[in-house]
């Protein structure tokens, strides 16, 4: 049965706490403690290595896939688009050809073509003329964090905010 990496790390630390314990009632010198301390764990640790290694691989590959589903992605998306830019192109080119040939319907057993009328839609010429009652009034404030980061940076102490670091794992 192979152990899973959190249960490496658990059994490491559990035996490294054993391995002490008993060590501090024998009488060896620290060299002697040492030295079985790490004959006692170099196997524990060699499996957490090769199994912190095969889940770092593991990622790679995630990582490559998922490379290759995001250009996957792209190209599909670029053909949506291209196939969305065909159908406006085509619609208008055929709403234009009904109008010159001044035919407001056209149908058969499966499609019906109908030039219709649009709700009309308001044009504004010129806003500040708008009454007031037809206007709303919008306030948006912008946090600027790399501001606030370059100030507490050189000193400055700012009230409400604060800077914490973080660690990531990085694998090349």
């Amino acid at each position: 049965m192979t152990l899973a990496l959190y249960a490496i790390a658990d059994e490491y630390r559990a035996s490294l706490y054993n391995i002490q314990n008993t060590l501090e009632d024998v009488e060896i010198d620290d060299k002697e403690k040492q030295s079985m301390i790490v004959d006692s764990l170099s196997d524990i640790k060699d499996s957490f290595e090769i199994k912190a290694l095969n889940v770092a691989s593991f990622i790679a590959n995630l990582k490559l896939e998922a490379i290759a589903v995001k250009t996957a992605e792209q190209r599909i998306i670029r053909r949506r688009r291209s196939l969305e830019r065909q159908v406006e192109w085509l619609t208008e080119y055929l709403f234009c050809q009904m109008q010159k040939m001044k035919l407001d319907k056209l149908s058969n057993e499966q499609l019906t073509l109908a030039i219709r009328n649009n709700p009309a839609k308001v044009i504004i010429s010129n806003e500040d003329a708008i009454p007031d009652q037809f206007k709303e009034i919008e306030t948006s404030t912008k946090v600027l964090k790399s501001s606030i980061a370059s100030a507490i940076k050189s000193g400055e102490s700012i009230t409400g905010v604060h800077l914490e670091g973080s660690q990531r794992l990085d694998i090349k």
